[in-house]
């Protein structure tokens, strides 16, 4: 029964238990215990299972952060580090999501996701990597986002303090950023935007 469950399956990198009941409407749930506890699949979240002999990544990371949790899309410091925007490693995997703010600690590692309203939803695109599609902010959404949820950052010396590389920041398309604000429509947004701008032409 496992091998048939495998060669059908083996291409999901993620495997929602719907997923299973579609192809074997009459399976046991009871399997998937019983190859958990031989190590043939591992329980990312309740509903959620994936293959313990396929690799681990940072990309396939991203896609189980897309998938457990929907919708989402990477963003804030993952997105950052991806562009090369934070200096140092990111130890959890951060999204945006219109549902409420949670944090899911699984064997693949930390999920953190925040809750932003559905008009501000956008700005993400879709990479298609291995096998596996990857929603993103690009890089000016998260940077907006960022800003938007942290509102701590009020000063030039805060914008220091996160040693964002700068010469990656200059590329910013702030007429993007511009068309991004009309649709926050959030005074303390902008005005964390302005810093930015007078951090990076220091």
């Amino acid at each position: 029964m496992y091998q048939q469950f495998k060669n059908k399956f083996n291409k999901y990198s993620v495997l929602p238990i719907e997923e299973i009941y579609k192809i074997f409407p009459a399976f046991d749930r009871r399997r998937l215990v019983e190859w958990q506890k031989k190590g043939y699949i591992e329980n990312i979240k309740r509903g959620f299972y994936r293959f313990s002999d396929q690799p681990k990544s940072s990309d396939l990371c991203f896609f189980t952060a897309n998938k457990i949790y929907a919708p989402s899309y990477i963003s804030l410091e993952s997105a950052l580090a991806a562009y090369q925007i934070i200096p140092e490693a990111v130890f959890s995997f951060t999204s945006v999501s219109t549902l409420n703010t949670t944090d899911l600690n699984t064997n693949l590692g930390n999920f953190i996701y925040k809750h932003i309203k559905k008009e501000l939803f956008f700005g993400y695109h879709l990479i298609r990597k291995n096998n596996i599609t990857i929603a993103i902010a690009n890089i000016e959404k998260a940077a907006m986002d960022f800003l938007y949820l942290n509102s701590n950052i009020k000063s030039i010396d805060d914008f220091e303090a996160l040693r964002w590389n700068k010469s990656t920041l200059k590329q910013l398309d702030w007429t993007m950023i511009e068309d991004y604000e009309k649709v926050f429509k959030n005074n303390a947004l902008n005005n964390r935007l302005k810093i930015l701008k007078k951090y990076l032409n220091d």
